[in-house]
């Protein structure tokens, strides 16, 4: 199972890039694509993801195990899926408020939020399972965040030259 955990990291960060991208196409419809709407989008996933670390950081303090760690990416998936079924919900965000600034950082946090900060839990949380002792701790955590910023990479290149092209905001 432990030889699965770079996979794993490098997906959770592919979908973070996926989801941003995907996310800017989501909005456009109800907030538009201006400099402010993607400040905030880019703003609110960067601030989920330090706060998915975190709690990642400290929940696989506590007993990392496999199970949890399934429990996670389930989690992440079911966060995901939401954002489709509950998109509608930026239009109420520009409803309450005709501040663009405010509508964009409440309607982005409500829909994108939650799993941008449970896909952030992975990599600490896997970082932990892969640890075998105190003295390789640091390469396997910065091989584990390097496989992730690459599986960014490879995933703002997948979602913006292929997937949105091919599937769609929503499908994807």
């Amino acid at each position: 199972m432990k030889s699965h955990l770079e996979l794993i990291a490098f997906t959770s960060g592919a979908v973070v890039m996926i989801l941003e991208l995907d996310g800017s196409r989501i909005i456009a419809p109800y907030l538009g694509t201006s400099t402010i709407v993607w400040t905030g989008l880019i703003g609110i996933i960067l601030g989920s993801l330090s706060i998915g670390y975190w709690f990642g950081g400290k929940l696989s303090d506590k007993d990392a195990n496999f199970f949890t760690l399934g429990k996670i990416l389930a989690v992440s998936a079911i966060c995901v899926l939401y954002i489709s079924y509950f998109k509608n919900i930026l239009a109420l965000a520009l409803y309450f408020s005709s501040d663009l600034i405010v509508s964009t950082i409440v309607g982005t946090t409500i829909l994108f939020a939650p799993a941008t900060i449970f896909l952030g839990m992975v990599t600490p949380y896997v970082a932990r399972l892969k640890m075998k002792n105190i003295e390789t701790s640091g390469s396997a955590i910065g091989s584990l965040y390097a496989i992730s910023t690459l599986g960014s990479i490879i995933g703002t290149f997948l979602g913006g030259f292929v997937l949105i092209s091919y599937f769609g905001s929503t499908t994807i």
